[in-house]
């Protein structure tokens, strides 16, 4: 289905987006807006079709606030394609199957493309400001769909919203990992690995050592976390993006330390003092976006930053649960200094 109608809004985002506010207002009385709150980051979602209790994902609950904070990001849903006929994209700055992206101005247009080369068909047809902090993304009727069934795992209706978030937060001083995390006697821990390195596990360890009362903790999330440098210290930000173990959070922490993660069978922590080696690994557990220089520049400054002031530990452990003691040890003596 395709709307020529839609077509101005798409290549006028900003004025688009500002009439939007009126509109939404009262809207948002009969639920087609919501607002979810990650990483020190409100996301307004609007969509011309109502915002059912089951639209998305229960993974999303915990995230779910009343009312924003200061730093929103505004996501809203069309559901009929533009005719792009004729319409110059502006400079193509990337093409690889799920995404073609284009650089209009100051502004960035997203295409769901089709696996063949030769299949001009769209999904979706997104644009985005400059800063990334307002999209309209339309969909075509398959998505529609999809909305209205439900239980969906995005905001955008992206494969992931890392795509979009992944480039905000390097403008805020901040980066996702690719780990699980956890509040661990009020200190944020972080524990960086690919998959299969022992992320659930680790979790999983620490979570039975806390039902036990060793211990107080509070999972975030065991396959990707936020970090940011706010203005009194790091902190640590739980996210939905879990991989095995369903259980996420919005909490967050002063952020204490990274651990990477080796199995073994020992248990032990050392120390890491070697700066382009902490920094190696950051690098390979850094979740990346669509990359731009601009985006490289912020996110290199901050892992510098990470690296001088976070401490950082090469984690062996075995299936015994043993390790839990050694990191409370740890964790003592980081909130000592």
């Amino acid at each position: 289905m395709i709307h020529d109608t839609f077509v101005a809004p798409l290549f006028h985002v900003e004025r688009e987006l500002d009439l939007g506010e009126k509109r939404f207002d009262e809207a948002e009385r009969l639920n087609y807006c919501r607002y979810y709150a990650l990483g020190g980051m409100t996301l307004k979602v609007e969509s011309d079709l109502c915002i059912e209790d089951a639209t998305f994902h229960a993974k999303f609950d915990s995230f779910r606030v009343d009312t924003p904070g200061s730093d929103i990001i505004i996501i809203r849903h069309h559901f009929a394609l533009p005719d792009l006929t004729g319409e110059d994209l502006g400079r193509e700055l990337y093409r690889q199957v799920p995404w073609a992206i284009y650089k209009q101005g100051d502004c960035y247009i997203y295409l769901g493309i089709a696996p063949l080369a030769d299949d001009a068909t769209l999904h979706c047809v997104a644009k985005f400001n400059s800063g990334h902090t307002s999209a309209i993304i339309y969909h075509d009727d398959v998505r529609e769909e999809l909305w209205r069934k439900g239980n969906l795992h995005s905001l955008t209706m992206f494969p992931t919203d890392q795509i979009v978030l992944a480039r905000l937060l390097a403008d805020r001083q901040g980066c996702y990992l690719h780990s699980s995390g956890v509040v661990l006697d009020g200190c944020g821990v972080l524990f960086a690995g690919h998959s299969g390195v022992g992320k659930s596990t680790v979790m999983n360890l620490l979570i039975a050592a806390g039902e036990r009362g060793e211990m107080m903790v509070e999972p975030l999330c065991e396959d990707r976390n936020i970090v940011r440098k706010m203005d009194d210290g790091w902190r640590v930000y739980g996210t939905w993006n879990h991989y095995e173990q369903p259980r996420v959070s919005s909490l967050s922490a002063p952020f204490g330390l990274i651990c990477f993660l080796e199995q073994a069978q020992e248990n032990t922590l050392t120390l890491m003092t070697d700066r382009k080696e902490i920094t190696r690994r950051l690098l390979e557990y850094l979740i990346k976006p669509f990359v731009t220089s601009d985006w490289w520049h912020k996110t290199l400054n901050l892992i510098e930053l990470l690296v001088q002031e976070v401490p950082c530990y090469v984690m062996r452990f075995d299936k015994s649960g043993n390790i839990a003691g050694e990191l409370a040890k740890v964790v003592e003596s980081q909130g000592k200094q």
